[in-house]
């Protein structure tokens, strides 16, 4: 396996990735249908990851010093495009806390939905955001862009070691992720009261959840990734093994496939 593929199997950064669906929705293909992530890693080319780093970095500083208001994945906007499901939802948790709102983004990128949101919840009493995110970019995170409010570190373990969060955001990164049961497992094991997921894939007939290979035409950028398509109702089942209750779904702006839809839900501790 090389080295390209060893990466891909650790962590699949969805970055460049949605920013193209964004951009171009139609230019992404989702294709195969795999038993395992080895046998789609085996079809994908990967990707080259100091481009994307590197890009992400100067779109999220230009958020950051207020050239531009928003970005998502490393795509620069002149409006802020929000989810509000997740917007309410955050709000939602700090009114429950004396307007205190302590949030582990997990695949967080380099900001984007600390920014996204930061107009509305820079005006509650006590704000903490700490994104999980690949070394690499935690490193320049920390270096860059880290404040007051907004920290990086490379594993879960490291993020609950800073404080104790109120709020897990999963925002298009589950299914990009060799072992997503693992995670929510690990996060849902620590009792947060609100674990909330956005822009992620649901089959809309019920399938078992499966992995097919997501590619980028090379005119754009020559890429493919694993990437999941899952049971809405094995992802509800586990979040209920762990005692989280579904408070609510909605749809999310994402469309890449006729068999799926892109999707928020929002869990409680039960």
């Amino acid at each position: 396996m090389t080295a390209k593929k060893k990466l891909i199997k650790k962590w699949i950064p969805p970055v460049l990735l949605n920013a193209l669906q964004i951009v171009n929705p139609g230019s992404i293909r989702l294709s195969g249908r795999y038993k395992c992530w080895d046998d789609a890693i085996a079809e994908c080319k990967g990707y080259d990851q100091s481009i994307i780093f590197d890009k992400t970095l100067a779109s999220a500083l230009e958020v950051k010093n207020g050239s531009k208001p928003f970005e998502r994945d490393s795509v620069l906007f002149d409006r802020i495009i929000y989810s509000w499901p997740i917007l309410a939802s955050l709000m939602w948790v700090a009114a429950q806390n004396s307007g205190k709102l302590r949030v582990l983004d997990f695949g967080g990128a380099l900001g984007t939905s600390y920014f996204q949101n930061k107009k509305f919840i820079d005006h509650l009493s006590e704000v903490s955001w700490h994104i999980v995110e690949q070394p690499k970019l935690a490193e320049l995170g920390n270096k860059y862009l880290k404040d007051d409010f907004l920290s990086f570190s490379s594993n879960i373990e490291d993020g609950f070691r800073f404080f104790s969060p109120n709020f897990v955001l999963l925002s298009s990164v589950l299914q990009y992720i060799e072992d997503p049961f693992n995670v929510i497992a690990n996060l849902a094991n620590r009792d947060v009261p609100v674990i909330a997921l956005d822009r992620t894939p649901f089959l809309n007939e019920d399938q078992k959840t499966f992995i097919q290979k997501q590619s980028v035409p090379s005119q754009i950028y020559s890429a493919s990734y694993p990437c999941y398509l899952f049971n809405e109702n094995e992802i509800t089942s586990a979040f209920r093994n762990y005692g989280y209750q579904l408070v609510e779904s909605f749809h999310s702006f994402d469309k890449l496939s006729s068999k799926a839809n892109w999707k928020g839900m929002i869990f409680k501790k039960t």
